[in-house]
């Protein structure tokens, strides 16, 4: 028996970090397929399995809000995917690295006064990423090139055959949370609310730059997707870190956004 459409809407989880979003995707995927068939001993084929799509990906080094359609809802998605988000960053100044965060390698290193910015120059750099600029998504991530992947040119070595282009992204609120320095340990963390198809490790990449010391990521939360928050989320790792997803949690979280509480 076909599960492609025995429920219908969509809701939010909350993606742990170590995930990819398809392995968050799967997981919920499979369980909720299992329990909707009511016999978890049984192999459900793909085809039959309850169909389920997500509303913007989140790198294995982030967490937080990861909007799931299930049936039709799956429709509703390409909304989510250019809806507002907001996020908290963590970055390291100091160093670069390929991936523009701290699962790459190390590409360029500051030194000396440089390394070490002051606050209110740190102020004073941010008010240039507000507003629409312009972004170059790292090398290490999913937009298509020539009918690639950008990351599988980086994995395997292969020069792109052209640059990446620079996109205009929205950044509607950029805020500084905190500014730590201490030796060579200079980190911050910001909060971000910007448009759809902005990438934080390219923000964090760019304002190292102007800055004059690099940066990268080193942790990402994103808080808001759209009408998402993070109290709205289901979680799929309890307390003693096993996976758990319930059937009747998810039905009452899509009939919660029916409704408009959502």
């Amino acid at each position: 028996m076909s599960l492609r459409n025995a429920l219908n809407g969509v809701f939010a989880i909350y993606k742990p970090t170590g995930w990819t979003s398809r392995d968050a995707i799967n997981y919920v995927q499979n369980s909720l397929s299992k329990q909707l068939r009511g016999d978890s001993t049984k192999r459900i084929r793909d085809r039959d399995k309850l169909k389920i799509g997500h509303g913007g990906t989140l790198d294995p080094l982030a967490e937080g809000v990861l909007t799931l359609g299930v049936g039709s809802g799956c429709k509703q998605l390409h909304g989510l995917l250019q809806c507002s988000k907001e996020y908290e960053v963590q970055a390291k100044l100091g160093y670069a690295t390929d991936t523009y965060d701290s699962e790459g390698q190390v590409t360029h290193k500051s030194s000396g006064a440089t390394m070490s910015p002051s606050q209110s120059r740190v102020l004073s750099v941010l008010d240039q990423f507000r507003g629409q600029i312009q972004q170059v998504p790292p090398i290490y991530s999913a937009i298509s090139i020539q009918g690639k992947r950008a990351y599988d040119y980086a994995r395997q070595g292969i020069p792109l055959p052209k640059p990446i282009e620079p996109r205009t992204v929205d950044i509607h609120e950029l805020e500084l949370l905190d500014y730590y320095t201490k030796d060579d340990d200079i980190s911050m963390r910001l909060k971000v609310r910007c448009g759809g198809g902005t990438y934080m490790r390219s923000l964090v990449h760019d304002i190292g730059i102007e800055l004059g010391c690099y940066g990268h990521m080193t942790g990402l939360l994103r808080t808001e997707q759209g009408r998402f928050t993070l109290d709205d989320c289901l979680t799929i790792i309890d307390a003693n870190g096993n996976r758990c997803i319930s059937l009747e949690d998810v039905i009452a979280a899509i009939g919660r956004r029916k409704n408009g509480h959502a």
